[in-house]
């Protein structure tokens, strides 16, 4: 064999050689790292990438469930979720931090308390886990399987692979043509590849993404200790076999240049992408199965190791009767936050002054209600409660983009209450409603939506207000109760504890003087207040 080939052979063993040893350390050091990350409470990644879409599979799908039935953008907003999906988030995979929002949108579930338990007890089963999923990563988020268009090929392209061979075959009988021969194919197969790759780069990188996450999947699914997936895996066997040549389909993924050249001069991106192609366009609900069974381990990790940094929580009950109780509930985002304890089987009107806890007390409910029903968890001793939707109408805001007043956009948050359909059972957050406008109009407002509400038995209603004169209203349909406050010393105290009835103190002017403003201001608040 002339020398020029024995010196490309040992480069491209070289090359081999030194990708195998880096993969080989960087696979230690990872499996060295994963299970410090439980001990510490920590993900993988500390940082949120600029190519992230933790809405996409959501967005994606949305219409093809009962529209109802999802969190939809109001309450996810007001309740603050985006922060708390930050705090659960402890998944290794893109599609992973998709369908987690997925769950929180009660889109999907989060529930297998036996897997749950496997995670919580079984190291070597949960570092198994851990490190599949973190081959998987999250350098890309992937279009998802039924959303790709096959690529049509060109079957003189397949051949393309084999000529160098046969150039190198040539060499054997007739160095001189065949070297030469081996140099024009080389220089034909780079043009085209570099062209080629250029049409179909996105395809190729979903492709290879399919590809590791069918693998991870076939793996992960052998282990006894987890759940089984109605997949056969004899349908992607090149797939699985070949899917590390795909891995560096992309110049973010090429170990070394070296490697991504011989690709080159062989083809193998264009082959084995049409290769693959077919298999997974034809088993089309298989791929989306694994897809979703890797997100389905990476989320059950992720909420288990979430569960592990509170100070407590329960996993709730459900009830058929009319009612959601709980034990010591506190908001998941709230370090060190006051717990309450209630029956609630009533609509309810929350009184009290601003910074008292009915704003994080209504939140607080509102998120357990969420989370009991997506991940199976309450941030309390105990939560009973009955399935239903949950809609909120809190946090309201003048809209620049839509022109929308402060009242404009209160009217609207309310009035999509009206559009749910009867047969659903619904709780409802209502945050000081219409505050929007003045003290006349709004009490009546308030009045006439709240005694319509209540005349809804699908409807559980949870409102807060400042107006005490609504609460005398309502007194025959709503239960009082109050968050109040103290000041002792020129200092306000809160106590943040729910208390039956409505608001028995008025501090606001109080307030005033303790706060400095103008003696005169103070005595001339209080004086139009007695008068009143």
């Amino acid at each position: 064999m002339p020398t020029i080939l024995w010196l490309i052979l040992a480069l491209i063993v070289a090359s081999i050689l030194l990708v195998i040893i880096t993969e080989t350390v960087n696979n230690i050091r990872l499996k060295n790292e994963l299970p410090t990350l439980w001990d510490n409470i920590k993900p993988l990644e500390k940082f949120t990438r600029p190519n992230s879409r933790h809405d996409y599979q959501y967005e994606l799908y949305k219409d093809d469930y009962d529209t109802y039935s999802l969190i939809d953008d109001k309450t996810w907003n007001d309740l603050d979720m985006p922060k708390l999906f930050g705090v659960m988030n402890f998944n290794f995979t893109a599609i992973g931090e998709m369908r987690l929002v997925c769950a929180l949108r009660h889109m999907k579930k989060i529930n297998n308390e036996k897997l749950f338990h496997v995670f919580n007890e079984n190291n070597s089963t949960r570092n198994f886990v851990a490190y599949h999923l973190a081959k998987i990563g999250k350098s890309i988020y992937p279009t998802f399987p039924d959303q790709l268009q096959p690529v049509k090929r060109n079957n003189f392209y397949m051949l393309a692979p084999y000529l160098p061979l046969i150039a190198i075959i040539i060499t054997l009988f007739n160095t001189g043509l065949g070297i030469m021969l081996l140099f024009l194919v080389c220089i034909y197969n780079m043009a085209l590849s570099g062209m080629l790759k250029r049409t179909y780069i996105d395809d190729l990188n979903s492709m290879f993404y399919n590809s590791t996450v069918v693998n991870k999947a076939y793996k992960l699914s052998n282990s006894e200790e987890l759940p089984d997936i109605d997949v056969d895996f004899k349908h992607f066997i090149v797939a699985r076999r070949f899917s590390w040549l795909l891995g560096k389909a992309s110049t973010d993924n090429d170990a070394f240049t070296v490697i991504g050249f011989i690709k080159m001069l062989l083809m193998t991106d264009y082959f084995l992408f049409h290769l693959i192609q077919s298999s997974f366009k034809r088993y089309e609900n298989e791929v989306l199965a694994c897809y979703d069974y890797i997100a389905m381990l990476d989320n059950h990790y992720s909420v288990a190791l979430w569960r592990k940094s509170l100070d407590f929580y329960s996993v709730p009950e459900t009830t058929t009767e009319d009612k959601v109780a709980f034990d010591e509930l506190v908001h998941p985002l709230l370090n060190g936050a006051v717990p309450n304890s209630l029956t609630l089987d009533f609509n309810m009107l929350l009184t009290g002054s601003n910074a008292s806890g009915k704003s994080t007390f209504m939140k607080a409910l509102a998120v357990n209600l969420l989370l009991a029903q997506s991940v199976n968890t309450t941030t309390a001793q105990h939560f009973v409660y009955k399935p239903g939707l949950i809609y909120t109408a809190m946090v309201n805001q003048d809209s620049i983009t839509s022109g929308d007043s402060y009242f404009m956009t209160e009217l609207k948050s309310i009035n999509r209450l009206f559009e749910i359909p009867q047969n659903q059972n619904v709780y409802c957050f209502i945050d000081e409603i219409f505050k929007g406008t003045n003290t006349t109009e709004r009490i009546a407002a308030s009045e006439s939506v709240l005694s319509y509400l209540d005349d809804s038995e699908q409807f559980t209603i949870i409102a807060a207000t400042h107006d005490i004169e609504l609460a005398d209203l309502l007194k025959d349909k709503y239960h009082n109760y109050h968050f109040n406050e103290s000041i002792m010393d020129n200092e306000i105290h809160f106590d943040f504890t729910i208390k039956n009835g409505k608001a028995d103190t008025r501090n606001a002017i109080e307030l005033l003087r303790i706060t400095k403003f103008p003696h005169f201001i103070y005595e001339r608040a209080k004086r139009n207040v007695i008068g009143k």
